[in-house]
């Protein structure tokens, strides 16, 4: 209703302008004439609005394929279903209480104490094992190791469908572009499989422990070349955590090096940008929701508590029928899709919303391809994130007030890659030293310069006996990423 009053609104000023008009000219400006003009004003907005929209969209997709030639729209493909890998690994990930399938709209599963207790610390353990600069094993939680014994066969049937299994698929996004899978419990299956392989660890048995690894590997390659931005980012999570369990697996078993390379190639967080972009300028077009729904879509963040939205965003916004929690943010954006099915959004509210929504989401667009380009050309590992070289047009509902987010994935590589770097250089020293008859660290450490980091070089040298690499100069915040890591050679 807010496009037709607006509209109204519109409508009823010009006509107020064109009244005094006929007032000083009435033999010119006639009651008919009135109304012409006003039909006209109308016709002027969608046919004109959508002509500068078509011309802003292809300017629009021009920048984005001279930063990804080979960019097209992300295909909407609709329920396709996981593969048997896929299938079978919810059901086993279920015998562990944790449902990694997207809600069936089935009654809501039983309440588990025990595994509340028991994985209660559970991130906060890993957090600290892999944020810590050196490699001592910490001990988990007595809850965490407990709840391991007691869940060791659903486990272990979960690692071995995963290592032999191949693949796993999980389809297409549903009917209201939900993802396939819960990406929380995914999360913490895969920070079940992490810490059952420290536990492995700490009891020496590094064979098992190399095992489970590979298990969370296998789950978080799943993600990473998934066709949506946020399964490629939960997916450097994953990745990230399997390499901070690496860094204290020694020695690090030789079949792990392809596995890294496999990391380094998929890891594109940024890659389905472009898809992403144009798939949502071919959208508009004929859009499946309001201008309501196209802002709980794009802006995640504020119902996150992670940033606020504009002001313009806020006010549509609150016209609309205020935000939603986050709790009711699926059903709140299923609902304006299922408004573009009534008669009055297709002849009256679509094509008024259409020509502001169609020049909005190009600007939009424009601002990420042009932060983008300016992204591959920054420095991501500085000790402060880059900013956003732009900033969306003021009379955008979709600006972004947070951080900006095409700056923090370009950030969010650097780091999982130059994490993965000091990894390698950490399984290259402790080979040196395996390969020494005293177990002795060789006097000159390879280094290496920094190919996520350029103009930066990883340092290795001995210090009180025990091997420390960093990365130097100084990159990133503190505690944001671990380039620095330090051997005791137990």
């Amino acid at each position: 209703m807010l496009t037709l009053g607006l509209a109204l609104v519109v409508l009823g000023l010009f006509g107020l302008v064109l009244r005094g008009v006929r007032r000083l000219r009435p033999d010119t400006m006639t009651r008919p004439r009135i109304v012409l003009l006003q039909i006209a004003l109308v016709a002027a907005w969608v046919f004109g609005g959508n002509l500068v929209a078509e011309i802003r969209e292809r300017s629009t997709q021009d920048a984005w394929r001279a930063v990804d030639p080979g960019a097209v729209a992300v295909a909407k493909t609709r329920d396709a279903a996981p593969n048997p890998a896929g299938r079978e690994l919810v059901k086993l990930a279920a015998l562990l209480g944790i449902r990694i399938g997207p809600p069936d709209g089935t009654k809501a599963p039983e309440h588990d104490p025990l595994g509340e207790v028991g994985l209660a610390g559970l991130f906060a353990y890993l957090d600290d094992a892999f944020k810590q600069p050196d490699d001592r094993l910490g001990r988990a939680p007595a809850e965490l190791r407990a709840w391991l014994v007691l869940q060791e066969v659903p486990a272990r049937a979960v690692e071995k469908h995963l290592l032999a299994a191949g693949r796993v698929e999980w389809g297409s996004r549903g009917k209201d572009d939900a993802l396939p899978y819960s990406p929380t419990e995914l999360t913490r299956l895969h920070a079940v499989l992490t810490a059952g392989g420290l536990e492995r660890m700490r009891a020496g048995d590094l064979s098992g422990a190399s095992s489970a690894l590979e298990a969370a590997a296998a789950l978080a390659a799943s993600l990473r070349e998934r066709s949506e931005t946020l399964s490629r980012l939960v997916a450097v999570t994953l990745d990230r955590r399997l390499l901070g369990a690496l860094r204290l697996l020694d020695p690090i078993p030789a079949g792990w090096a392809q596995k890294l390379a496999d990391i380094e190639a998929q890891t594109r967080p940024a890659g389905a940008l472009a898809g992403e972009s144009l798939a949502l300028l071919a959208l508009v077009r004929k859009p499946d929701t309001t201008l309501r729904g196209l802002i709980l879509e794009l802006d995640v963040g504020p119902p996150l508590g992670e940033s606020h939205r504009s002001w313009l965003g806020e006010r549509i916004l609150s016209l609309c029928g205020l935000g939603v929690p986050v709790e009711r943010l699926a059903e709140a954006i299923t609902s304006e899709k299922q408004q573009t099915q009534t008669p009055f959004f297709r002849f009256v509210q679509g094509p008024l919303e259409r020509p502001y929504m169609r020049i909005a989401v190009a600007d939009y667009a424009t601002v990420q391809v042009r932060t983008a380009s300016a992204v591959a050309n920054g420095d991501s590992c500085g000790p402060m994130p880059l900013a956003a070289s732009e900033q969306v047009a003021p009379w955008s509902p979709l600006a972004e007030t947070g951080e900006p987010f095409v700056p923090r994935l370009g950030r969010t590589t650097a780091i999982l890659r130059a994490e993965l770097e000091l990894t390698r250089l950490v399984e290259r020293a402790r080979s040196l030293r395996a390969q020494s008859r005293r177990l002795a660290w060789p006097k000159d450490l390879p280094g290496a310069e920094s190919e996520a980091c350029p103009g930066r070089r990883f340092v290795a040298q001995l210090v009180d006996g025990q091997a420390e690499i960093r990365l130097e100069p100084e990159a990133f915040a503190n505690h944001e990423a671990t380039v620095s890591f330090r051997m005791l050679g137990r």
